[in-house]
């Protein structure tokens, strides 16, 4: 019985939900579900690990595990399904999203090269990747899309971005903006999108990525002689704690350092801290 289940070791690396996380919800929710194999250790049937995939999935769109661990395969089908309309989309995504699918990613680079040669990179951001990552994680939440899918676009877009920033900032100046999330807050590539755009307008951007410690921002603000720090959030980051994390961050850097916000957890907040601007789109580059 034991070679077609998993151990929490795989369930832990393939689900994304720390083991200590699965032993409290099968204490408090009364699901996983694992088995024992014979030297007593937790194993889980496949079909578990699907589950539990559905679950992050519905985690990561902002949903509590109070109200998604206890569903069973049904409900939590009809919740996927009803977190997006079947919304049109352009011819031009379409043929990514195929590329994606079918090919590798040498040739999803080769097909995102060819697109940006026909746009600018405010265009490309706002017109191609924009509308591919909401469709991607669209179908991805409707279990439509595999995970290596969706790890691939952003590992591609991620490379093709970077190497185009890279030539920009050859040519930058002032002002100088620092982009950073805060720990627990994983997700970058909205951070790599801005910092394009800012690049492509001759900005000097810094980027230090995800899960910075707020006391080593504080510090690169004031070591780097920094003019902007953005930070962003998304859907999946503690709501309750955005508001704090911002409140600490304004009152830790220099009056005239300006602090920019972004990211899904940005647009459902009605009310931002005083000297927090708000940024709900790529189309709102303030610089």
């Amino acid at each position: 019985m034991s070679f077609k289940c998993l151990s929490i070791g795989t369930v832990e690396r393939d689900s994304g939900i720390a083991r200590d996380t699965l032993r409290i919800w099968e204490r408090r929710y009364g699901f996983p579900e694992p088995l024992r194999n014979n030297k007593g250790e937790r194993i889980y049937p496949k079909d578990q690990l699907r589950r539990l995939q559905c679950i992050r999935r519905l985690l990561d769109q902002g949903f509590r595990p109070g109200k998604v661990v206890a569903l069973n395969d049904s409900d939590l089908g009809l919740l996927e399904a009803s977190l997006y309309s079947n919304s049109s989309i352009s011819g031009l995504i379409e043929n990514l999203l195929n590329i994606l699918q079918t090919s590798d990613a040498t040739e999803l680079e080769v097909a995102l090269s060819k697109i940006y040669q026909q746009q600018d990179m405010q265009t490309f951001i706002t017109q191609t990747v924009t509308p591919l990552l909401q469709t991607v994680g669209e179908r991805w939440a409707k279990g439509q899309l595999q995970i290596f899918e969706e790890r691939m676009l952003s590992e591609v877009l991620t490379r093709f971005l970077n190497n185009k920033i890279s030539l920009m900032q050859t040519v930058s100046t002032k002002p100088c903006v620092l982009l950073a999330t805060l720990p627990s807050e994983e997700h970058t590539l909205g951070l790599l999108m801005f910092s394009a755009l800012l690049a492509d307008r001759g900005v000097n951007v810094i980027n230090l990525g995800g899960e910075v410690p707020m006391d080593q921002i504080i510090l690169a603000v004031d070591r780097l002689n920094v003019d902007i720090l953005g930070i962003t959030f998304s859907g999946a980051y503690q709501y309750k704690n955005i508001h704090s994390h911002l409140v600490e961050l304004r009152e830790s850097i220099p009056k005239n350092v300006d602090l920019w916000s972004g990211g899904e957890g940005i647009k459902r907040m009605r009310n931002l801290p005083s000297g927090v601007k708000k940024i709900t789109s790529f189309d709102q580059v303030p610089l």
